[in-house]
Formats: C-alpha cells, sequence, structure tokens
C-alpha cells in the first residue's frame, strides 16, 4: 500500500516563534507545531518491569496531557517477563503513550556493526516480522513505527520494511527513500545535544536556528541515560520550552492520521 502524503524534510512550513503560523486564507484558526518525542530503549531490567526513568517520564507525560512515543528492542520480549509485558500494555491502554519497533538486537559496544547494516532483503524482513509476531503475542498489538537502535541502514532495509504491513512510519527515515514507499518522518534535530545528555541551552539555540522552521519535529531521547537529575531537568527545561511555545505533542501514529485525514 502506498501511504500518502510521504512525510518529507521538504514539507517543513515557516513559523512563528510561538510555534504557531498563519494561513494565507482567512479566517482560518492557526495551527500548532507537533512535537513527536521519539523516546528509545525500552527493555526489561532487574527488580523492576523497566528502569526508573522510564517511569518518571511517563508520569509526567501523563500529569501533563501530553503524548510521547517509546521505542521496544524486541529482544526483550522473548523471556517471559509478565510484570513487564503489564507495564508495556497498561501503559498502552491509558492512550499517552504509543509503543514502537527499535530493532530486534541490544547493540553491546562489542558489536562492530549495527543490526541493519547488513543483511539481504530477506534476512532483514525476517527481523521485522519477529519482533511484530513477539509483540503480537506478548502484548497483544503490533508496532506501526520503525527506529533503528545503534544502527544505519542499507537499501535492503528500505525494501525489507515496505514489504512488512505492520510498519506504516519509519522515524527519523531517509528524507528521499528509494524503496520504501511509506511514512517517513526525517531528523532535523534530537532532544538531547550530545547524545544522551539533553542540554536546554544547546536544544534551545538549535530550535530557534532551524527547529521554528518545521511544521513538525521527531525529538529523540534516551530516558534510561537521564538517571543523574542534571539530565533529567534537561528534559524537562526543553519539553516545558516546547509547551509554553504553544506546541502540541502526538503520537506517530496520531499525526499521520491528522494529515492523511486532511
Amino acid at each position: 500500500m502506498n501511504w500518502k502524503p510521504r512525510i518529507l524534510a521538504t514539507i517543513g512550513v515557516s513559523l512563528a516563534s510561538s510555534c504557531l503560523f498563519a494561513a494565507d486564507v482567512a479566517p482560518v484558526a492557526p495551527q500548532r507545531q507537533v512535537i513527536i518525542l521519539k523516546l528509545d530503549d525500552v527493555k526489561q531490567v532487574k527488580n523492576a518491569p523497566v528502569h526508573r526513568s522510564w517511569q518518571r517520564v511517563l508520569d509526567y507525560v501523563e500529569q501533563n496531557g501530553l503524548k510521547a512515543s517509546f521505542g521496544i528492542i524486541c529482544s526483550s520480549l522473548e523471556t517471559d517477563n509478565p510484570a513487564y509485558f503489564d507495564w508495556i500494555k497498561t501503559v498502552t491502554k491509558r492512550g499517552n503513550v504509543e509503543f514502537w519497533l527499535h530493532g530486534y538486537r541490544d547493540r553491546a559496544t562489542t558489536d562492530k556493526t549495527g543490526e541493519f547494516e547488513q543483511g539481504t532483503f530477506e534476512e532483514q524482513k525476517v527481523v521485522f516480522e519477529k519482533c511484530e509476531r513477539l509483540a503480537k503475542e506478548k502484548l497483544g498489538f503490533t508496532l506501526p513505527a520503525f527506529g533503528p537502535h545503534w544502527s544505519g541502514t542499507t537499501d535492503e532495509t528500505e525494501k525489507a520494511l515496505d514489504a512488512v504491513p505492520e510498519i506504516r512510519i519509519w522515524l527519523y527515515g531517509p528524507k528521499t527513500p528509494k524503496f520504501y514507499r511509506k511514512t517517513s518522518f526525517p531528523r532535523v534535530m534530537a532532544l538531547e545535544n550530545p547524545t544522551f545528555l539533553p542540554d536546554f541551552e544547546k536544544f534551545k539555540a538549535i530550535y530557534e536556528r532551524i527547529g521554528t522552521k518545521e511544521k513538525f519535529l521527531v525529538l529523540q531521547g534516551h530516558p534510561p541515560n537521564w538517571w543523574k537529575e542534571e539530565r533529567w531537568n534537561g528534559f524537562f527545561q526543553i519539553v516545558e520550552f516546547l509547551k509554553a511555545k504553544g506546541c502540541v505533542f502526538m503520537t506517530p501514529s496520531e499525526y499521520l492520521q491528522s494529515i492523511t485525514a486532511k
């Protein structure tokens, strides 16, 4: 199925600093810049369903009526862990978070290559299908979006993603896919600078230089690495800044639905 429109970097629309833009034809209510929080690396931990930072992020998102998306490393679905599975299912039912496919392999520092930097179309398709099967079996639902865990991608990745019907969205996908015909949300900027460190002042400077020009932003972060209070505070300041700008927070599927329904 050819999902339209394909969401590429070229659809960026100039926005005022308040995240509002005026339509050419009045009177039309102003639209707000959309923020998709792409938060990576959900997996099991000892003595708790997930790392404590995930619960802290979840509490903040829910208490503030926001939306976010959490990426599951799908090998974590192999081992039977009812508490972990129940946490994901309960969070999903409450409606503020959408879970997505963050690859199968939990890459280690000793791994020379990322999961999707090699392999044929058939081999990569098997990985995606295994992840979707595990999600359906253990969680009761499939994962509608994909973003690789610590890995580049190849042409074979594009072909494999295009062939898996459950996946409709590529988070931080290519600006101009060659073989993937569904929806690609490109990378413009991230929550963290450098990776794992949400630095509010750096974020604000980058956002004011390039972020305000975009109709929507996908912002990547890694909550398991925010256990230091300064990192949590950076995330908090960034989201509060975007809230004050009038931005609206959506899950990937919500945003896709909002643009395809027009």
